[in-house]
């Protein structure tokens, strides 16, 4: 079904992939050695990698498919740049054809094993937990399969082993920082929440006549509202200056010359409990378990070694600090968001080159300096934009986003017909942490480069 995708390799595929901009660096011929015959290219991944595992049903027919810009069509290598990942790319410098989902479905559609593709990376997969980015048990949405099982899929259709003349790419960590965000995310708010509610109850009740009795009505009344379907913070906090105002002593609490300064109070409590969370347990949690994840890509490459790989790739992650989704954090000169996602960043990249230091038949490819690179002298690379995103992920421009929710939407449907206006073809992000065409293919003149400094290619 996917095998359309089959490219003939040229001279100017090589010399787009490898020497079309100034910013890839030279080529040290004495390192050369004759090019590599590989029988496949085979790759396990996440959305960076992934060629269209969910290109079926209702993506499809949005045109999408992959987390880029879609719908621009093309053979590998040519203008304007079409769109592939880059671990397609690699393939057709790599075999001459564009690599294919091995296992495509999802979004309410049965998976399929396509026999004839190897690329096994999808969209919002971690390396060991099967609960992804965008992940759904009934299949109604991202099938996430992590790359431990993306890996043991592959061995299971090839007796248990790799041949030894496959090319193989690795790249993941990005779901293992955005599920660490959303933990930490959680766990701020309920240590803010719990220190908010009691500074508000403790301060509510000092004029009572009965403290106790009066914050146990509030208390009830707080609890009652957030079980309302329809609360706000707002109408949680109203509830409970009713309650405390109809206390006995208490009424001038109703008031809000009186209530306002009070929730004030409760909401500095609240954020400097939060505050103390992050500093003292969540980050360094967060920062934990991207080394813990680290580690056990690093086992799973260790483990595809030793069950015949030859020639393995792993990409680190790219500077994620750098990224929309990061840049949005930042909030006037409070940055720690950022500077948080960079300590996990970096955390997780040692973490791995660490495991894959000493490694035979490893191919280490540092993307996270080539990416800051990318963003610090954009023009080198032919990049027009490095901070802001080529789709519209607004609603209803882009059917995965939420009406009021700026920028929620996806680039996996995202395409030529929902873009935002004027030429984004040199945009480097598609959406906040997904790359365009253009960013797949900087990525791929990268790995190339190094393929064949290394006398793999």
């Amino acid at each position: 079904m996917r095998q359309k995708n089959k490219w003939v390799l040229t001279t100017s595929l090589i010399a787009s992939l490898v020497l079309g901009l100034t910013g890839c660096g030279g080529q040290d011929e004495a390192r050369q050695t004759p090019k590599v015959a590989y029988a496949s290219v085979v790759s396990f991944g996440d959305s960076l990698s992934d060629p269209g595992a969910y290109q079926v049903g209702p993506v499809a027919q949005l045109g999408g498919g992959l987390f880029t810009v879609n719908g621009i069509a093309g053979k590998a290598g040519s203008e304007p740049v079409p769109s592939y990942s880059w671990a397609q790319l690699v393939s057709a410098a790599a075999i001459g054809q564009v690599s294919c989902a091995a296992r495509t479905g999802g979004f309410g559609v049965a998976v399929s094993d396509i026999a004839a593709c190897t690329n096994y990376a999808q969209g919002g997969s971690r390396v060991t937990n099967p609960i992804g980015t965008g992940h759904a048990a009934d299949g109604s949405a991202a099938l996430t399969e992590p790359i431990v099982t993306q890996v043991a899929n592959y061995l299971s259709r090839n007796n248990g082993v790799f041949t030894g003349y496959e090319l193989v790419t690795v790249q993941g960590g990005a779901n293992e920082l955005f599920a660490q965000a959303g933990i930490l995310n959680a766990a701020a708010t309920n240590a803010g929440t719990s220190a908010f509610s009691t500074k508000l109850v403790e301060l509510l009740v000092a004029d009572a006549t009965d403290p106790q009795t009066a914050a146990l009505a509030i208390a009830t009344a707080m609890a009652t509202e957030s079980n309302r379907t329809g609360n706000t913070p707002n109408t949680v906090v109203f509830a409970a200056v009713t309650a405390a105002a109809s206390q006995p002593g208490n009424a001038a609490v109703g008031q809000s010359v009186v209530y306002e300064p009070i929730v004030a109070a409760a909401t500095d409590a609240g954020n400097l409990a939060a505050a103390q969370f992050i500093a003292n347990t969540g980050a360094p949690n967060a920062i934990a378990a991207m080394v813990t994840a680290a580690a056990q890509l690093s086992d799973s490459v260790n483990n595809m070694i030793n069950k015949g790989a030859k020639r393995v790739v792993v990409t680190n992650l790219p500077d994620v600090s750098l990224t929309p989704y990061a840049l949005g954090t930042i909030k006037g000169s409070d940055n720690s968001t950022q500077q948080l996602v960079l300590a996990m960043t970096r955390a997780f990249n040692e973490r791995l080159q660490v495991g894959l230091t000493g490694l035979p038949n490893v191919l280490f490819v540092d993307v996270f300096t080539e990416n800051q690179r990318q963003i610090a002298n954009p023009a080198q690379f032919g990049l027009s934009n490095v901070t802001g995103m080529a789709c519209n992920l607004n609603y209803p421009n882009n059917a995965f986003a939420t009406d009021g929710v700026p920028s929620s939407g996806s680039s996996l449907v995202c395409n030529t017909n929902n873009l935002i206006a004027g030429d984004t073809s040199r945009f480097l992000f598609a959406d906040s942490v997904h790359p365009t065409p253009y960013g797949h293919k900087l990525l791929a003149q990268l790995v190339t480069k190094e393929l064949i400094l290394a006398g793999w290619l």
